[in-house]
């Protein structure tokens, strides 16, 4: 059995009552379990606050509107206001606001702003810094500071002589970059685990989650292959997937039209349909899902996996559209396809359009071939093998 790792969480209180300040030091034991801690720093001072959360690094924050019992005026902002303003510039902090003013700050509550009012007591400020916690956001934030900070002493710190020039030294910033990913790649079952519960049936380590085919936002303002655009084209609403490459789009002014391939429900599909009527029999829905539609032409079409923002759907080769570029980048992209995928996905529009047709091999004329030969073979009790060696004997 393995044995839970001690996180020591790190708490900055902006609050200029100091014995307020002090009942949420006290409480802030309760905010997390054991063998986790917390370390809770205090501030009495706005204009020390912001100083303090630039040199030093805390997982949340507590923070009080206003300086003493009086309501900021009207149209006014109050000192806490101004403070979480400068720290959405600065980095990503979750905040629990704990005011006299609730209401001053409440168009601002969202998951990882949170409101208590101080007449709520710190019973409720506790369940609140529970909730944000439980969400492993400030967990992940550690995790890739972490991945940094090991990465830079046990590896570049190691390697350093070895960066000899400039473009050299240059190269570290796509290292960390790639290895800060993979690193979080491989955390992110541990993450779905702990964040989703043990209920939530999760992706075969060997295969991929298919939320792990898409980048959202996009990629680039621009447009890419593999962007799946929303909006309405050619009077038809729905989503689409871009099919041009995307050096095109970096050619000035000289790509004209965009090329899409519909992505069709796959509600609307017949193997969808007939599993809904019988859902015991998955197999012909399992082969379009994969890739393998039965008695079409495989590399016709390609299965997208649905996700909060996408409805799974299945793109059809022979449904394109070409539109002006501008007509393009007016519709909404709602997520790019990461690589590998969006290459894949490529390749197999143009394996299927750059495939050579050839008539159909007549095969009943193979086998009546092969019936003749097996019964002159019977006739002289001679093995066929040997028929075939004959003719091919005869022939030379």
């Amino acid at each position: 059995m393995n044995t839970p790792t001690e996180t020591k969480w790190r708490l900055l209180i902006i609050e200029d009552d100091a014995d307020i300040a002090r009942q949420i030091q006290e409480a802030s034991a309760g905010f997390v379990d054991p063998p986790d801690s917390i370390e809770a720093i205090i501030c009495t001072n706005f204009e020390e606050g912001l100083p303090l959360l630039t040199v030093q690094r805390f997982d949340f924050l507590i923070l009080d509107l206003q300086l003493g019992d009086t309501e900021p005026e009207e149209g006014e902002q109050s000192p806490g206001e101004t403070l979480f303003g400068e720290l959405k510039k600065l980095r990503f902090l979750p905040v629990i606001f704990y005011t006299a003013w609730p209401k001053r700050v409440r168009l601002d509550e969202r998951t990882f702003v949170r409101i208590v009012e101080k007449t709520e007591g710190l019973g409720r400020l506790t369940s609140e810094v529970r909730r944000v916690l439980a969400t492993e956001l400030p967990a992940l934030a550690r995790h890739i500071n972490e991945v940094q900070r090991k990465y830079i002493w046990e590896f570049v710190d190691s390697h350093w002589q070895e960066f000899e020039t400039a473009e050299d030294q240059a190269d570290l910033a796509y290292l960390l970059a790639r290895r800060l990913a993979l690193s979080l790649q491989k955390e992110a079952r541990k993450l779905a685990r702990k964040i989703a519960g043990r209920n939530l049936h999760l992706a075969d380590i060997r295969n991929a989650h298919p939320m792990e085919m898409y980048v959202r936002p996009a990629i680039s303002s621009t447009r890419l292959a593999g962007d799946i655009l929303k909006g309405t084209v050619s009077g038809e609403s729905g989503h689409w997937l871009v099919l041009t490459p995307s050096c095109d789009f970096e050619q000035d002014g000289k790509l004209q039209n965009v090329l899409l391939a519909q992505c069709m429900p796959l509600q609307g599909e017949e193997e969808y349909k007939q599993w809904i009527k019988n859902r015991a029999n998955s197999a012909q829905l399992k082969c379009l899902i994969t890739d393998h539609r039965e008695n079409l032409p495989s590399e016709r079409f390609k299965f997208l996996p649905g996700t909060y923002f996408f409805p799974d759907s299945v793109v059809d080769f022979q449904r394109l559209h070409a539109i002006p570029i501008a007509d393009a980048m007016a519709l909404d992209v709602i997520a790019s396809l990461d690589s590998p995928f969006a290459e894949a996905v490529l390749a197999r529009f143009s394996r299927y359009f750059g495939r050579l047709g050839t008539p159909d091999l007549d095969k009943t004329v193979v086998i009546k071939r092969l019936e003749a030969l097996a019964n002159a073979s019977a006739a002289k009790d001679q093995p066929l093998e040997n028929d075939l060696i004959n003719v091919e004997s005869e022939r030379k």
